[in-house]
């Protein structure tokens, strides 16, 4: 567990989820934003949706880190082992915690786990529209490996970043 203090002065908790924070990340799963799920997908994500996903998550092959805010979990970072030396990462921050640092302070605590666990390789996948998030990625290294266009695609505008970290 670390603490970070956000660009507003509030403390935060960065840590591994727990079997109790399940509610709280249905809450924060479920109260994002159209213009937030704009660049993650088409639809809202629902409670069972949400148990669906933390019931993958074993501490091995995929690890959960949460920022927790008070009683509210502001963020969640996903690391996903695909091998021993690759995984692949996502990471959403609340509307109302968005722009605070939370995200770079979930990002920096991914690749040290990822370290951690052995992987070589971390890539995550990015809208080309959201430049937030991509300057984040890119100030921490990733390069953008390769442009995927697919007009189909739920996010975006059909463009999407795939983005590799040497670790």
């Amino acid at each position: 567990m670390q603490r970070v203090t956000t660009k507003n002065g509030k403390n935060v908790e960065i840590r591994e989820a727990r079997v109790q924070d399940l509610d709280l990340l249905i809450e924060m799963y479920t109260t994002l934003s159209e213009k937030t799920l704009h660049f993650l997908r088409s639809n809202e994500f629902t409670p069972h949706e949400v148990r669906e996903m933390y019931s993958r998550v074993n501490g091995e092959k995929v690890i959960s880190i949460v920022a927790v805010n008070g009683e509210k979990i502001a963020g969640e970072a996903r690391l996903i082992k695909y091998s021993k030396t690759s995984a692949e990462f996502g990471i959403i921050v609340h509307d109302l915690y968005q722009n605070r640092g939370i995200g770079q302070a979930l990002l920096k605590k991914i690749i040290e786990v990822s370290k951690r666990k052995g992987v070589k390789r971390l890539i995550g996948f990015c809208t080309d529209e959201n430049k937030v998030a991509l300057h984040v990625y890119q100030k921490f290294g990733f390069k953008v490996e390769k442009v995927i266009t697919n007009r189909y695609l739920p996010m975006g505008n059909g463009r999407v970043l795939r983005l590799s970290l040497r670790l």
